[in-house]
């Protein structure tokens, strides 16, 4: 599952310019939320791990797992959340994940909750205003140490807005990174 994930991956990143002009098309399929948590665990864990950090995952209140998604996008969306979360923390630091399920809206559909938390470097509240903009990097010493292109929030944002959901953070300085975002899907029980 992870490397089929990776490959994915790295094939969407080369996209990039597809998934900006809207040409992209969600493919939804019956999933199990709890399954793919699992999947995202075993393929970001490691990482973690690596670095002696604390990774919890909590799967909570989830009352219809099965639902109508884009395994794929939803996967990317968290992996890459995560990942920066592992990246931008220090050494024996902790990064959490939490899924949650929301009211029911709708006969037939629910709202989901995905937070990705870390006690890391932070953002300044500059940054904060262009963080979802394509090759937005930080400059500082952290972010200039650590690999990336800055086109990875860019693209969460364009996914999430794709799937009718909201994204958002809470980064104070110094303090850590609150990622959240919130997704509406068709449940399948």
């Amino acid at each position: 599952d992870s490397s089929r994930h990776l490959l994915e991956l790295i094939n969407e990143v080369l996209d990039m310019s597809k998934i900006e002009s809207g040409d992209t098309t969600l493919h939804e399929e019956p999933l199990y939320l709890s399954k793919t948590m699992k999947i995202v665990d075993g393929v970001c864990r490691q990482a973690a791990v690596d670095k002696h950090q604390i990774f919890d995952m909590h799967i909570e209140e989830i009352r219809d797992d099965h639902v109508l998604a884009d395994p794929v996008r939803l996967r990317q969306v968290l992996i890459n959340l995560i990942s920066n979360g592992v990246k931008y923390t220090p050494e024996h630091g902790c990064v959490q994940v939490k899924v949650t399920q929301g009211n029911s809206f709708a006969e037939g559909k629910a709202s989901y909750s995905f937070v990705v938390k870390d006690n890391g470097i932070g953002m300044s509240e500059e940054f904060q205003k262009k963080l979802f903009e394509p090759f937005s990097r930080e400059d500082n010493s952290m972010t200039n140490a650590t690999q990336g292109t800055g086109l990875g929030l860019s693209i969460c944002k364009s996914i999430i807005t794709q799937m009718e959901g909201e994204i958002g953070v809470d980064s104070p300085e110094g303090a850590g990174s609150c990622f959240w975002f919130t997704l509406p899907y068709h449940t399948n029980e």
